[in-house]
């Protein structure tokens, strides 16, 4: 089985725009009917495109293994069998540059307490978006909505109306041409925008940028610091972080989707106004330091956009560190981005070597089945099934196996099964009842058990959907099981 947590987020294409989302929410929209797109690798040359999504697989709660890579902290949750598209020792070979690759079980992984000796995954430091170029207003747009994820909050109004009130609120929708709700939706009930700064944020130029196209009161100083705020309650402002911001304070604030679909002017905006609030910048290293409270979806964010931007990301190990203002310690989740290139590899290819291996909780699983380009028996059919997952670890799709050390086409249909013998208590389709024995430390066997739903895809079986009924059967179901097992 070729699973994957269905928290794992991938970078995607839905009906043609680009986004944030985890495998869960893909399974979802693709029922939808929804267009899904992925980033893959093409060929030995390294290529990357979008390739179309044919289907999304259910596999049910399964255990799953963490992989964690040494350089980067990255991880993925995986299925201990499913298949790694791991690089060979020489990530590159030959005049041309091509990419080799070698193909394991994720059991068969090679895992010691000597880091280099242990088998690599390869990772993509890139993400081709098709995107307009944008100009300098982008980026200052983009600039605005960066500073206000690093440095910015809300302050919300208390709206109570009297008679009066509710008069001159309907006279100014009126005016606007609005009824009174739209005019209230209008208007929001965010009442001003704030903006934590520094001194060397005015001598910098980041405050002009700021206020550029924006209103803003005059800034006003915090007692006992350096520092200052500035407060805006410009509508058009407002609206800007509404469309492309979620979440209020540094725990929640994250991107939309839509911000990654404006212009790269306005993406590199977005990073830089970030960098200028929350980043550290060291001369010497050509890098930015970033360190962040623990807001997981924001490092998401960071991380998809430095490959967006091609910068050379490199992630640092979280630390624990003690609030300036509370004294209280928290958790800094660290990451540096250099602009320029670091690393000694081609087209923005990176190698991990795996750190360790571990059980994790029984999650919800997934997987991809993406559209082939390529014939199913021709050299280049392991390019069918190989695309990028979270922070770009390479994985494969749900119908590759291994076999004589090639890529093949495998039917995911479990050994004595009957393809249409039970009505799922799920879905209420007729579909393969089948158990999975999963064994405990203690060497208990624990049935699970599935109804399993295929088609016919090209001659073959595959697995449409795994629907996970628990570890104990319906009575009217019980019968089937016992006559299967013996």
């Amino acid at each position: 089985m070729n699973a994957l947590s269905g928290d794992t987020y991938v970078f995607a294409e839905v009906d043609g725009k680009y986004g944030v989302y985890t495998l869960r929410e893909l399974y979802e929209l693709h029922k939808q009917g929804r267009a899904i797109k992925v980033p893959a690798l093409l060929d030995e040359h390294g290529n990357i495109g979008w390739i179309d999504v044919e289907d999304v697989v259910s596999f049910g709660i399964q255990p799953l293994k963490r992989v964690t890579l040494t350089a980067t902290k990255l991880f993925v949750e995986i299925s201990e069998g499913a298949i790694i598209p791991a690089s060979s020792s020489l990530l590159f070979s030959g005049k041309e540059k091509e990419i080799n690759l070698k193909f394991k079980r994720m059991n068969e992984m090679k895992v010691t307490e000597v880091l280099g000796n242990n088998d690599s995954f390869l990772l993509t430091m890139q993400f081709p978006l098709n995107i307009s170029k944008g100009d300098q207003k982008d980026y200052e747009y983009g600039f605005v909505l960066g500073f206000f994820l690093a440095e910015g909050n809300f302050t919300y109004r208390n709206r109570s109306f009297t008679k009066n009130s509710l008069e001159h609120l309907r006279a100014l929708a009126r005016k606007n041409g609005m009824s009174l709700q739209e005019y209230l939706k209008y208007t929001t009930n965010i009442r001003r925008v704030v903006l934590s700064i520094g001194q060397s944020d005015f001598e910098r130029g980041y405050i002009d940028i700021v206020q550029k196209h924006f209103k803003f009161a005059t800034p006003s100083k915090i007692k006992h610091t350096n520092g200052y705020v500035i407060r805006s309650s410009d509508l058009a402002l407002i609206h800007l972080i509404k469309e492309y911001i979620e979440g209020n304070d540094s725990h929640t604030k994250h991107l939309k989707n839509e911000a990654y679909n404006r212009t790269k002017k306005f993406l590199e905006g977005i990073m830089d106004g970030f960098l200028a609030g929350d980043g550290s910048y060291s001369k010497k290293g050509d890098l930015f330091s970033v360190g962040i409270t623990t807001n997981y979806r924001l490092y998401n964010d960071l991380i998809f956009l430095s490959k967006a931007l091609g910068y050379d990301l490199h992630l640092r190990k979280s630390q624990i560190v003690k609030s300036l203002s509370s004294d209280k310690p928290h958790y800094l989740l660290r990451l540096s981005i250099f602009k320029n290139w670091h690393r000694h590899t081609a087209w923005g290819f990176a190698k991990d070597r795996v750190k360790s291996v571990e059980n994790t909780n029984e999650k919800e699983t997934f997987n991809l089945i993406l559209k082939p380009l390529y014939p199913d028996n021709g050299g280049h059919a392991k390019f069918n099934h190989l695309y990028f997952v979270a922070y770009g670890i390479m994985v494969s799709d749900a119908t590759v196996s291994l076999k004589q050390k090639k890529i093949i086409l495998l039917s995911i249909c479990l050994p004595n099964c009957i393809m249409k013998s039970v009505v799922c208590p799920v879905c209420g389709n007729k579909g393969s009842l089948q158990i999975k024995y999963i064994k405990t430390t203690s060497g208990k066997k624990i049935p699970y058990y599935y109804v399993a739903h295929y088609k016919m895809l090209k001659g073959d079986i595959r697995v449409l959907n795994w629907h996970y009924i628990g570890k104990s059967l319906p009575e009217n179901l019980r019968k089937q099981v016992e006559g299967e097992q013996k």
